[in-house]
């Protein structure tokens, strides 16, 4: 771990400058997690002065000092943060959370912010898949953790750069393989799906809604497209886009991205007087929104995403880089088949048989 000082007011002006395009939450080992309100979110430390900043505490003795870069807060997201709190706390690490606001160019200035306040590591929640090599060589020589969302060419990981997510070829083929049993049940083979498609750019967007499809028609499916409405993972922009279109589509079935647009448009289609538990739904994340779905019958099934296995095990990833350990020690992940250096934290789907499994 590198030694921190304080460096006076001018290296605290500097800081506070690089800060100024990312919102900004420090905590200790044993504080709270970052707010979650938006408005909280897109705080900077603008409204700081330098020398509050050269006061902050140093980090204990023996304890990494690690900034998580999140893009953006979505349902999952937010949960994830929490997470990443949570397992700095039980590693004894302090943890600064800094926010993109959405927007790669701010990410970048984030992950300058964490090298030039000294951080040991960084781990980030991409905003785009392409970022990756260009948050690197932000990140100096701290090591690198990517979060959930792996970057697009494993090609730019190494000893000092690494992933931790679920295996994205697996959420959406869950779905499909899910839908194909269902409809072979009914003896229906002829079937015509709306997609609920997330953020456009993102690898996982587009595995999920491949893995869905190609599982369909591998289970004997025929599958027609009725739409495909973006919605960039988000709740109400689901709900809004689908109360549009519900009066001219007609579909046997919709397969989301994630649980939150699922129920953005099971919301449009009670407000419309349409009966979301005659079709087949179907979620990924397993949000607790999402498992009372399927417990009412709005949603047939989601695959759960464990925000609590990827946030301690990019904590545990950060740490073992930092002492030279094996990547995957004690992080209950498996390595991927492609890449040493991305770690898998397993997918389980969820129905009704096991929603109350699923924590």
């Amino acid at each position: 771990m590198r030694k921190r000082v304080l460096t006076g007011l001018i290296s605290a002006a500097l800081a506070l400058t690089l800060l100024a395009g990312c919102g900004s939450s420090s905590s200790g080992s044993s504080s709270a997690s970052a707010p979650k309100e938006e408005a909280a979110a897109e705080e900077t430390a603008a409204g700081e002065t330098a020398e509050e900043t050269a006061e902050e505490p140093a980090a204990e003795e023996g304890t990494y000092d690690i900034a998580y870069v999140l893009s953006t807060r979505d349902e999952f997201l937010g949960l994830l943060e929490e997470k990443v709190q949570e397992a700095a706390d039980a590693n004894g690490v302090r943890v600064e959370m800094l926010y993109a606001g959405n927007d790669s160019l701010k990410m970048i200035d984030c992950v300058e912010a964490a090298r030039n306040s000294d951080k040991d590591a960084v781990i980030i929640n991409l905003n785009a898949a392409e970022d990756a090599q260009a948050c690197i060589e932000a990140a100096g020589d701290m090591k690198v953790v990517f979060i959930n969302r792996v970057p697009a060419d494993y090609a730019v990981l190494g000893p000092n750069a690494a992933a931790v997510a679920s295996d994205e070829h697996q959420s959406g083929k869950f779905q499909g393989e899910f839908l194909a049993e269902y409809f072979s049940g009914t003896g229906k083979t002829d079937v015509t799906y709306l997609l609920l498609r997330g953020t456009g750019g993102l690898v996982h967007t587009e595995l999920r809604t491949e893995g869905a499809i190609n599982a369909l028609k591998e289970g004997g499916i025929n599958l027609t497209e009725a739409a495909v409405v973006d919605a960039d993972y988000n709740r109400e922009a689901a709900k809004n886009a689908m109360a549009e279109i519900l009066s001219e589509v007609t579909f046997d079935c919709i397969i989301s991205n994630n649980d939150a647009m699922a129920l953005g448009a099971i919301a449009a289609m009670e407000e419309a007087d349409m009966d979301p538990t005659a079709i087949p739904i179907v979620g990924i994340d397993a949000t607790e929104d999402g498992k009372e779905a399927i417990r009412n019958g709005q949603m047939k099934m989601t695959v759960f995403q464990s925000a609590d296995g990827q946030a301690n095990g990019a904590v545990k990833a950060a740490i073992n880089m930092l002492e030279g350990k094996d990547l995957a020690e004690g992080t209950e992940c498996e390595r991927a088949e492609d890449s040493e250096y991305v770690l898998y934290y397993p997918f389980v789907p969820i129905t009704a048989d096991n929603v109350d499994e699923a924590n």
